[in-house]
């Protein structure tokens, strides 16, 4: 019998009813883990992108105080977005239910801060353009390896059963 025809059944309890009951059973063996290479390197770019734009802000020339505490602020709000959207494009292709508000919240809190820091560097900054470039290519470097590191942890996730979770 081939794995992926299999379906994993877990004894459920009416206080731990997971999955949902409306939600089709995933089939086990359908999604690949991710491999050591691909988990190390978006830890790496995380912490890349996060190093990099912490002591770039925090050394930057000029900056005022204000600024600086701006671009953290933005940094964190936007890494928390990014996984709110990482989490409901996900639920939506497995069909566990969203609510239409969940799903554009989400999706304004990770680009919110993007537009904010983007006007910021455009128009109100002092910086260099090489240190503004640098501080963009940073906040997107890591805004992107949260989505990978996500999407890793949450298929991890998916190959252990529910009552080890």
């Amino acid at each position: 019998m081939n794995t992926t025809d299999t379906f994993e059944s877990v004894p459920a309890t009416p206080a731990t009813d997971f999955p949902p009951p409306n939600v089709a059973p995933v089939r086990v063996g359908t999604i690949p883990p991710p491999t050591g290479a691909w988990q190390g390197v978006s830890w790496f770019a995380f912490a890349l992108g996060a190093i990099t734009f912490l002591y770039s802000v925090w050394y930057a020339a000029g900056i005022t105080i204000g600024e600086r505490y701006f671009l953290y602020t933005a940094a964190l709000f936007s890494l928390y977005g990014c996984l709110g959207v990482s989490k409901v494009v996900r639920d939506r292709q497995e069909g566990i239910p969203v609510t239409a508000l969940f799903y554009g919240l989400s999706f304004v809190a990770a680009l919110a801060p993007f537009v904010l820091v983007s006007y910021n560097m455009v128009f109100d900054s002092t910086l260099a353009v090489s240190t503004r470039t640098l501080l963009g290519m940073s906040f997107a470097l890591t805004a992107y390896a949260t989505l990978a590191i996500a999407k890793n942890e949450r298929d991890k996730a998916a190959l252990k059963p529910w009552s080890d979770r």
